[in-house]
């Protein structure tokens, strides 16, 4: 039996590490790495900010988990209340844009700890807008295929206010 728990012991410790020396570099070093994820992040706002949903997407490990909370107030519903307007669920998607400051990078080999803050303004009907600050929370990691990608995320987000 105990043959048995150092032999699973060894494979579950082995065998991840000779699979991530076989997977693509994503950075010769942390500092060059650190550069990276601020270019995937700006690129990320860019390609947003344009709508372009495919090349935002990159961005994201496949089976991301993350978490937005889903309270009524940070909604979609609430923008909108907050501008004075009634919501409309079958109108179009209001126009949106991000903004971002990066308070944080910290890599330490295929892993990296980003910590930022996000500025989200949508624009309503009537020429009337809605921000919000929402701070962010980042696990990035060295995917396969040699780019950094956000594998866990949480966000912290403030309640809509009016633009003015």
């Amino acid at each position: 039996h105990a043959r048995a728990v150092v032999a699973l012991a060894a494979l579950v410790l082995v065998v991840p590490e000779a699979r991530a020396q076989g997977a693509a570099a994503c950075a010769p070093s942390d500092s060059a790495a650190e550069a990276t994820i601020r270019t995937r992040l700006a690129d990320w706002v860019e390609a947003t900010n344009r709508g372009d949903r495919a090349a935002a997407r990159d961005v994201w490990a496949p089976a991301v988990v993350g978490w937005f909370p889903s309270a009524a107030v940070f909604g979609d519903s609430a923008a909108f209340a907050e501008a004075g307007l009634t919501f409309d669920r079958s109108a179009p998607p209001s126009a949106t844009t991000f903004e971002l400051r990066i308070d944080q990078v910290d890599v330490g080999g295929r892993m990296a700890a980003v910590h930022d803050v996000w500025t989200e303004t949508r624009r309503l009907p009537g020429g009337r807008s809605v921000r919000r600050v929402i701070r962010g929370s980042e696990l990035w990691r060295c995917s396969a295929d040699g780019k950094w990608r956000i594998a866990r995320y949480v966000s912290a987000p403030e309640p809509w206010a009016v633009v003015r």
